[in-house]
């Protein structure tokens, strides 16, 4: 499989029944303990994959969820760009391998191993960069004023009163135990 030059897009694997054992992983963390017999991601894609930036998950674990809703939420693929391959991505079962662009940043050629099978390669949304028009601003520049404080401030010949009180009652609690 040839990739062209800085490919961003998303990749879509399914793997099939066979000798290859893919440990599953996230970006976040692993789902399940490694087995023992894992092939490693370069190894199973026949090139260096930076596994950082692979998952491997059982379509089962993002049940009720499916396959392609998940792409278009996590990995941001327009679902208009789903579309083609809805009935294939939906019919999957099993694990899937989804490689972002910086798995295979670098890579001109994938060489998978007969289990993994293409079942697309999707780009993500674009940014919005269209110029947009600013709200129009104040005909006439204006200082914010401070709102003045309203009430009585506490006057300086009250807190020695609390102050006196609060000593009073901490000596007949201490007298009283």
């Amino acid at each position: 499989m040839d990739l062209p030059p800085r490919d961003a897009r998303i990749h879509v694997f399914s793997v099939s029944d066979g000798d290859l054992t893919l440990a599953h992983q996230t970006y976040l963390s692993r789902l399940d303990a490694e087995p023992p017999a894992a092939t490693a991601l370069p190894e199973a894609f026949g090139a260096a994959i930076d596994a950082t930036y692979a998952e491997v998950f059982s379509v089962e674990d993002i049940a009720p969820m499916r396959l392609r809703d998940y792409l278009s939420q996590a990995h941001d693929i327009p679902s208009d760009t789903l579309a083609a391959d809805a009935a294939r991505l939906d019919a999957l079962s099993g694990d899937v391998v989804v490689l972002a662009p910086r798995a295979i940043e670098g890579l001109t050629r994938l060489s998978p191993q007969p289990e993994l099978t293409h079942i697309g390669s999707y780009p993500t949304a674009e940014a919005d960069n269209a110029p947009r028009e600013l709200p129009p601003a104040a005909k006439q520049p204006q200082l914010a004023t401070p709102a003045t404080a309203t009430g009585t401030p506490v006057q300086r010949k009250v807190i020695p009163w609390i102050v006196i009180g609060a000593l009073v009652l901490a000596v007949l609690v201490v007298a009283l135990f």
